[in-house]
């Protein structure tokens, strides 16, 4: 298989060094897995918490065009740290046929790898938030001074020496300019395209949008208003560039001229998307949706084979049988017995899988030779070789030590701690917690759990992420699952109830666990 190798490392406290480790350790990963490496995306200096990195992009524009069949990255916050971000990321490389290889985290392809790799993102985003709090803390310390951030400074500015905001003499002409021809009463587009024609851009050096447009209208550090989220406000902190009066009176043009923006045609979000198959033929079903003669819209799911005449399923409401799953779902979940034996077996992957310390020997290994490079540049320097390159070598290598040894101690301080099994009994008891009337709950409950859903005439067949392999199981395995499947020990069945439907029997078999719903 052709594979590429995604590295990156944030601005924090690493270095070029962890990019080679990563290599290194991917190129390794690769040979023993005869996995062809044909390109090498590195992001340096770029943060985790979001996809918005150039190198990360252009990987997944490659992936769109099948460029290469396999990634590879050192762990799952290579990714990124934020679990909407990720699973939108995995989904669009699973699409393109692109199979993710982790080095560091040896998550098995099993309905037990998604449950772990579940539990490893939301380490990972656990972590990043913890990292984050010191940058937010000194962010917060700027902020009380009036100081700039980072990411506050608005067009019409620069940062001073000492942080603060001043007035940038060759764009805050274009903010004054704005503000005159809006409360002139020019439309956002006449404006838009006379700046534009102008060749006046935005902060980052784009033209002006609708968006960048209605920022710059609505604020307020225009007329010296420091703001810093919703946790600090300082009147008359900064320099304004548009008089106050100016500014109110556009506020209220802005309010006037807003318009409510209209909802009819919104998308609906259906969460059985790739996972409800047609008991008839086996194919995927798709959600679609109709409006009525009274103008009431309709979301329903439909199998893939009726629009070419080679299938005769009806559709099913969305909201029937997105209720129904849920509802065995959540049946699955809050069961005490049930939830302790899917995470001994979640656990024993881990322990068979996740023994590797390559990383952390990389790094020592690394810290030696930098070690190493400081005493023989120290030996120059008594041997009478000074000048201002070996003072700017022995800083440099001083710093690599530092970022190095904070490595080190944070990949020690990770396998100490490891994952127990109590903290997956943790990830998985927030399930029987949830919310379901929650869409971002919905959907997680959906992801995690569920591998398919088989919709026949009379009976709905539900398979869960419980043993065997990941992929989705076919017709063909489901017919025959339910001749040989064997009900399942009480203590491992959720209670039973008639609820909407005739009943339901919970079985397993050697491919999934199956719930099997009578209509």
């Amino acid at each position: 298989m052709n594979a590429v190798i995604y590295a990156r490392y944030s601005s924090h406290r690493q270095g070029e060094q962890s990019i080679e480790g990563q290599l290194a350790e991917a190129k390794k990963y690769a040979e023993t897995h005869c996995l062809t490496i044909i390109h090498e995306y590195i992001d340096r200096a770029q943060t985790g918490r979001n996809d918005n990195r150039e190198q990360f992009q252009l990987m997944l524009a490659d992936a769109a065009k099948r460029a290469f069949d396999a990634l590879i990255v050192w762990k799952t916050d290579r990714i990124g740290r934020n679990k909407e971000e990720i699973a939108l990321n995995k989904y669009r490389l699973k699409k393109n046929g692109v199979k993710i290889h982790y080095i560091a985290e040896m998550i098995p392809d099993t309905p037990e790898g998604i449950i772990l790799e579940a539990v490893i993102e939301g380490m990972a985003a656990c972590y990043s938030e913890q990292l984050s709090q010191n940058i937010r803390r000194g962010q917060r310390a700027s902020a009380a001074k009036a100081q700039s951030t980072g990411g506050n400074r608005p067009l019409g500015y620069k940062t001073g020496p000492d942080k603060r905001f001043i007035i940038d003499p060759e764009t805050a002409p274009t903010v004054k300019l704005v503000y005159d021809l809006y409360a002139r009463g020019q439309t956002m587009t006449q404006i838009i395209r006379t700046l534009n024609a102008k060749g006046l851009r935005t902060l980052r050096g784009r033209p002006f949008t609708n968006n960048s447009l209605r920022t710059l209208l609505k604020n307020e550090k225009y007329i010296g208003v420091y703001i810093y989220k919703d946790e600090i406000r300082i009147e008359d902190a900064i320099p304004s560039i548009v008089e106050p009066e100016a500014f109110y009176k556009v506020q209220e043009m802005l309010k006037y001229n807003q318009k409510a923006a209209a909802h009819k045609n919104s998308k609906a979000d259906y969460l059985l998307t790739e996972k409800l198959l047609c008991g008839k033929c086996g194919q995927m079903m798709v959600g679609v949706s109709g409006t009525s003669k009274t103008g009431t819209r309709h979301h329903y799911y439909y199998c893939t084979e009726q629009r070419k005449k080679r299938c005769c399923k009806k559709p099913v409401r969305r909201e029937w049988i997105e209720g129904l799953v849920l509802e065995y779902v959540v049946a699955l979940v809050q069961n005490e017995d049930l939830l302790d034996f899917i995470a001994e077996n979640t656990y024993q992957y881990y322990l068979a899988q996740n023994t590797d310390t390559s990383y952390t020997e990389s790094l020592q290994k690394a810290l030696e030779e930098t070690e190493k490079a400081t005493a023989n540049l120290i030996w120059a320097m008594e041997a009478g070789i000074f000048n201002e390159a070996t003072k700017n070598r022995m800083n440099e290598l001083d710093e690599q030590k530092e970022e190095l040894k904070a490595a080190l101690s944070a990949a020690r301080l990770r396998e100490d701690l490891g994952l127990k099994k109590e903290h997956i009994l943790y990830f998985l008891h927030r399930f029987a917690e949830m919310d379901c009337t929650d869409e971002a709950c919905r959907k997680q409950l959906i992801k995690t759990f569920v591998n398919s859903v088989f919709v026949y005439d009379d009976k709905v067949v539900l398979t869960f992420n419980y043993s065997g392999d990941d992929r989705t199981i076919t017709l063909h395995e489901i017919d025959a699952g339910l001749q040989q499947g064997v009900r399942l020990p009480r203590a491992l069945c959720h209670h039973e109830k008639a609820c909407n439907h005739n009943g339901y029997r919970l079985f397993s078999c050697p491919l999934t666990l199956y719930a099997l719903v009578t209509l």
